[in-house]
């Protein structure tokens, strides 16, 4: 479905950014029977000339892409951290009690609420749209609703301002409902209540230079300045936000009722958006300008090393890989497979490029690894040391193209 207006303001000003082709939705895996025959949709950034909201183009449906994926939340280390320190900092800095409700939207395999339980909340609801991820949700011991969220799931399965935390981490950008959404968000929301929202940053993909954060789950791309805008109307109010390193940069934004006693503005927040000002459509136009000679760079050198001899497989098979290979235009001509831990992916094929994934295995070494997980190079590098020594290097494709070996 082609947009026709902004998905914060409405305006039907928007300006377009960069395309990236047609492309299939980033976690169309694939069988062996279905390749080819991928449907693919328009990849475009336009931005909104009234409130700058970057954002696509092009809506493929939600009950596309979420009733049914391979993701799953609990396969990093990295993440588990990052979820423990967050629950752990909202009991302290919230006083949260053993009674009071979290939710968790679009909680996957219910891997962040399982942190809440770590440290005695055990009152957790994840709501999450994947039937198949709903299972190992509930296998760990987190009650789990099976549903898209929005306004009327949130007046169906809960009370009135009943949820003294919810949780929004990654899945933000993804609610087609947006509206329907914040509707249900603050229906839900205790008057004493966080909503705590934890966002890829349209500021830490320019800094980063990691484009490939763009695909068809991902409908718009915020600064905070964004989401204190899409929320006022609500009478909800950022109080509290800052940067984190975690997804390759996000922000961490708290937000309350706006006559919450809790709205008292963060020192933390204010910087946040003070640096926030920089990123804007023209900080947008100027960035992806620059995109086209990176595909440029990455497609060559990977075609010298093969032409070399050399053996490249992907490490890791993330949606936001599809991104990269695609509108690099590297295909299983280049990149012979990618290795994955998540066997829900193995057995599959990459969409587009049609790179098999296969179970890693230290008996199966290439010459060189295109690190596709990129946003977790510092687990993935300290967890590979010995095959590191044996010879294999690291392709890592963001900020800058470097490669990374043993001397």
């Amino acid at each position: 479905m082609k947009r026709q207006s902004c998905m914060s303001c409405l305006s039907e000003k928007l300006a377009p950014i960069i395309d990236f082709g047609e492309q299939p939705w980033c976690n169309d895996f694939l069988t062996k029977e279905n390749i080819g025959l991928e449907k693919e949709y328009p990849l475009q950034l336009v931005c909104c000339e009234d409130c700058e909201l970057l954002q696509l183009s092009y809506v493929v449906p939600k009950e596309t892409m979420f009733y049914d994926h391979q993701y799953l939340s609990g396969m990093t280390s990295t993440l588990g951290r990052h979820f423990l320190e967050l629950a752990t900092e909202n009991k302290e800095q919230f006083s949260l009690q053993k009674n009071d409700l979290i939710v968790d939207i679009g909680g996957n395999d219910g891997f962040q609420l399982m942190q809440y339980q770590h440290i005695g909340l055990k009152n957790v609801v994840n709501v999450e749209s994947a039937k198949n991820i709903c299972a190992f949700s509930e296998k760990k011991g987190v009650k789990t609703v099976n549903a898209f969220f929005n306004e009327k799931t949130a007046r169906q399965y809960f009370t009135e301002q009943s949820a003294r935390i919810i949780n929004a981490s990654g899945v933000f950008f993804h609610l087609e409902e947006l509206h329907s959404v914040i509707e249900g968000i603050k229906y839900m929301l205790a008057s004493d209540g966080v909503f705590t929202i934890q966002f890829m940053y349209a500021g830490a993909m320019i800094e980063n230079n990691n484009f490939d954060t763009v695909y068809h789950e991902h409908l718009c791309y915020y600064t905070l300045k964004n989401v204190i805008d899409l929320l006022a109307p609500y009478g909800l109010e950022v109080f509290d936000a800052y940067y984190t390193s975690i997804h390759s940069g996000s922000i961490i934004a708290k937000v309350c009722h706006s006559g919450s006693k809790l709205n008292e503005k963060t020192k933390r927040y204010h910087e946040t958006l003070q640096n926030d000002q920089k990123y804007n459509m023209d900080s947008y136009k100027e960035f992806f300008a620059k995109v086209e000679s990176y595909k440029d760079r990455l497609h060559s050198l990977l075609t010298s090393l093969k032409d070399d001899g050399k053996v490249i497989y992907a490490y890791g098979a993330p949606a936001k890989g599809n991104t990269l290979l695609n509108y690099c235009g590297l295909t299983s001509k280049i990149v012979d497979k990618a290795v994955e831990i998540n066997k829900l992916k193995v057995g599959f094929y990459m969409p587009q490029s049609h790179i098999p994934i296969v179970l890693e295995s230290p008996e199966d070494l290439p010459d060189y690894y295109l690190l596709l997980s990129h946003n977790f190079e510092s687990e993935i590098l300290s967890k590979n040391k010995d095959i590191l020594k044996k010879g294999v290097k690291f392709i890592i494709p963001f900020p800058e193209i470097k490669i990374i070996g043993m001397p």
